[in-house]
């Protein structure tokens, strides 16, 4: 049997006031790779948390090999803030530049502001002695969950298809953001991983129970907790694989979706419905190929962090797209 350590860290502000980090160690009895994986960076982004739940639930009574570190909340002072960066305003712009972004912070500042205190607590006593890094995120509701991997390394890149999720990522160096934990740690030689859950500001369970399924499956492949690793019978590569994506006609509409990010179509099949505003006539939009859908009911990135742009409405003169479709077959 495994033991189970709870610990803390306390991370000291520069007021003078003192941050707890909890955190919980799984260790297994023979050598094995120390693996990390952390949830809620951005302070809205809450499912991850009950991923981790979930996780150590399953893993706790397991014979495990090596170490499994638990960062249920990696930053408490967004999640007390209520936004995706402590100290953001309500309405701001989410933002690769804010003082408090922290996943543009790593590895921290043992003398910076107050997130870079917290990433440096971190990555020095969690992060650094860890051989792999699974960092778990939420982007908007109507993005289908996905597994992000640095194409620069193999091993990330078979971590993520072990994620079982239907979408995987593999980014080229020029297109991640210098001080993001999975960058940091990939070229200090280990190998890391993000994931990606659908949904924000609320806990997603069925979100939660689909990441969890694919974490055992990803600690199985590594050695860390016993049985066979599944292989992933259909994935597709964003932005590589063949896609087409769907736009609103001319017009201003009430965009009603009839489907979620995830979900298969045929050709032909009907995805959301158009609500004129004036008439309240409705125009159906149907898929033009059969497919997995990855993005569904809204446009503009990042639209769940700023409550007024949330609403789904199409105006007069933009180019809105209603929907992403990646083709099966």
């Amino acid at each position: 049997m495994p033991g189970l350590e709870r610990g803390f860290l306390k991370v000291d502000m520069p007021d003078g006031s003192l941050v707890k980090i909890p955190y919980f160690r799984v260790k297994g009895g023979s050598y094995g790779p120390e693996v990390y994986v952390q949830a809620a960076q951005h302070g809205v982004e809450l499912t991850g948390v009950y991923t981790v739940k979930l996780l150590l639930d399953r893993v706790r009574d397991m014979d495990v090999n090596g170490t499994l570190t638990l960062v249920p909340i990696a930053n408490p002072l967004a999640v007390r803030w209520r936004r995706h960066f402590y100290k953001m305003e309500l309405g701001e712009a989410y933002s690769s530049h804010h003082p408090h972004q922290m996943n543009r912070l790593w590895p921290g500042r043992a003398d910076g502001n107050e997130t870079e205190r917290i990433v440096y607590s971190l990555y020095r006593n969690l992060v650094e002695p860890s051989d792999y890094v699974i960092d778990l995120h939420c982007w908007e509701q109507w993005l289908a969950p996905a597994a992000l991997a640095d194409g620069w390394d193999e091993v990330s890149v078979r971590l993520a298809e072990y994620s079982l999720l239907r979408f995987i990522a593999i980014r080229d160096r020029p297109s991640v953001h210098r001080g993001m934990i999975t960058t940091v740690a990939t070229e200090a030689g280990k190998h890391a991983l993000t994931i990606e859950h659908s949904g924000q500001r609320w806990v997603f369970p069925e979100q939660a129970e689909l990441v969890c399924r694919g974490l055992v499956n990803i600690l199985r492949y590594i050695g860390v907790t016993p049985g066979e690793p599944v292989k992933p019978k259909l994935q597709l590569v964003l932005d590589r694989d063949p896609h087409v994506d769907v736009y609103a006609p001319e017009g201003e509409w009430i965009i009603v979706t009839l489907k979620k990010p995830g979900e298969k179509v045929e050709k032909g099949e009907e995805i959301v419905k158009l609500v004129d505003m004036e008439s309240l006539e409705e125009r159906a939009v149907k898929s033009p190929v059969g497919g997995v859908i990855y993005w569904i009911g809204s446009t503009r990135p990042h639209i769940d962090t700023r409550p007024s742009e949330e609403v789904q409405v199409v105006l007069k003169g933009e180019k809105y797209r209603i929907a992403t479709i990646y083709r099966l077959g």
